[in-house]
């Protein structure tokens, strides 16, 4: 992870990059079919969303699936000097676009300055593939919230690593 800064009056506008790899046991192919399947969604949102996450909008186009996500963030998961800054019920909207091989991801937290944005790619492997998410959370914050911009790319790695985890399990449970 590299953080990219710059400050603009009292705004300090951070940017960190976060590069992540996994490995999965099936194809390109298949694993763009499991990442856009609405059962897939639904259930990993149940598993790994937060109270209240849901699969808001799902959309096929000729070459590609526009997926956008509500994950919610329970008050407990976040340090005490953030809640007093945030809004109550902390909603994480997200939206992947996916393509044959790969797509784009944004993401941004309602009453929060800052968003997530980024490539992610399928590429085959001898045994399945390798998915590559290049991200960069931009965050605008007061001088001195450095503190904040490591939580949130800190929390970024977390969820995807989880994520990771439940497809596994999930591409274990269901049929190919």
């Amino acid at each position: 992870m590299s953080v990219i800064s710059g400050t603009y009056g009292n705004l300090r506008i951070m940017v960190s990059q976060l590069a992540l790899q996994h490995r999965y046991p099936e194809p390109p192919e298949r694993m763009r079919e499991v990442l856009t399947d609405q059962k897939y969604l639904r259930d990993k949102l149940r598993a790994v969303g937060g109270p209240g996450a849901e699969l808001v909008s799902w959309e096929q186009e000729e070459h590609s699936v526009t997926v956008v996500l509500h994950h919610a963030v329970p008050d407990d998961a976040l340090p005490s000097f953030l809640r007093s800054l945030l809004p109550d019920d902390l909603t994480i909207r997200r939206t992947e676009t996916w393509g044959s091989s790969g797509g784009s991801l944004h993401a941004m937290v309602d009453g929060a300055p800052g968003k997530v944005t980024g490539t992610m790619e399928l590429k085959p492997e001898l045994n399945g593939c390798m998915f590559g998410a290049e991200l960069m959370a931009e965050v605008g914050l007061l001088m001195g919230s450095a503190k904040v911009e490591k939580m949130i790319t800190d929390k970024v790695a977390t969820l995807m690593e989880t994520e990771y985890r439940f497809t596994l399990e999930w591409l274990g449970k269901s049929p190919s």
